[in-house]
């Protein structure tokens, strides 16, 4: 699951260089990223304040306050099966 992360990292390249993305999305990404997670983009039709971080359970926690410190209003942790 942890190879997702780069494609999900390529994917919101893509998607704020054609506009789509925000500032403030950008910088929840980059936290996340920077936390730990290992990948992260926006999700939904951009220009809103959706994003998912992909990581592992051991940094989950600090990806979340990572990204509640950065400016995340509410964050979700679902966790998937083996």
């Amino acid at each position: 699951i942890a190879d997702l992360g780069p494609l999900l990292d390529a994917a919101h390249e893509v998607l704020r260089l054609v506009g789509v993305s925000s500032p403030a999305l950008d910088v929840l990404v980059s936290a996340a990223r920077a936390a730990g997670a290992w990948g992260a983009k926006l999700s939904g039709a951009g220009l809103g304040g959706t994003m998912l971080a992909l990581a592992g359970e051991p940094d989950v926690e600090g990806v979340r306050q990572a990204l509640l410190a950065a400016g995340a209003v509410h964050t979700i942790h679902t966790q998937g099966g083996a």
